[in-house]
């Protein structure tokens, strides 16, 4: 057996990785509500998010493949959260084209896309490193509680980029506030089947988006299982 798989330092400190993350998501939902108010939060968010995956999470992680491509992309969204920091702090006076550029939907497709991929192969990282834990502990069932809370924040980015898409694709929203919180906190509703009424029932972009929401939760929890299943009956064949 992998002596490295049996190193018990190792893995109470992946354990905790997988505890804190949990923990730093909810902080993140629980600061949603303060996105229109102080819109630098949601910049905040982002990185403070990244970072943790970066410095915490892929340092005690049990699979090494994957690791470059998350970090190529986890630090292009941090630099990308960084600008949006020192822009809505007034640190310095961005150029003209640059603000333009921001709010471009061209450029909220390319930021989903950064996001879709960090959180494609995290998800990847994190439910392999989960079957492939040898001992089930309260911390491994919190991660694996934190990898279905990812799916609701990139919920969130991709409600937002078809709102810069297509806005009358929702409703219920001013359109003198920024619709981020709102439509972050609706993606959550669609990730548990409870349901919004934000999307337009006439436009079927916002219905794809939420379906898309919708289906990647209930996918995600049914491979976990399927994988938890497969492992406990491989080891019973053994």
């Amino acid at each position: 057996m992998d002596k490295r798989r049996w190193d018990f330092h190792r893995i109470r400190n992946r354990h905790l990785a997988y505890r804190y993350l949990l923990v730093v998501e909810l902080i993140i939902i629980w600061l949603i509500p303060l996105w229109p108010a102080f819109p630098v939060i949601e910049s905040f968010s982002g990185l403070l998010l990244v970072a943790y995956v970066l410095v915490c999470m892929s340092r005690f992680s049990n699979i090494k493949k994957g690791r470059r491509f998350l970090y190529i992309f986890g630090i292009a969204i941090m630099a990308l959260e960084l600008l949006g920091i020192v822009s809505r702090m007034h640190f310095f006076k961005l150029h003209p084209g640059w603000l333009e550029l921001a709010v471009h939907p061209g450029f909220s497709v390319f930021y989903f896309c950064l996001w879709l991929i960090f959180f494609g192969i995290l998800l990847i990282r994190l439910v392999n490193g989960l079957i492939k834990e040898p001992f089930v502990t309260t911390s491994v069932i919190m991660g694996a509680g934190a990898g279905y809370l990812l799916l609701g924040l990139l919920g969130g980015v991709l409600l937002n980029t078809l709102y810069d898409i297509q806005p009358l694709a929702f409703t219920n929203i001013s359109p003198d506030t920024d619709p981020s919180a709102m439509l972050t906190l609706a993606a959550f509703a669609f990730l548990t089947s409870l349901g919004s009424n934000i999307v337009n029932q006439q436009v079927l972009l916002g219905h794809a988006g939420a379906l898309s929401i919708t289906l990647g939760g209930q996918l995600y929890v049914a491979i976990l299982i399927a994988m938890v299943l497969g492992r406990f009956h491989h080891r019973r064949s053994n």
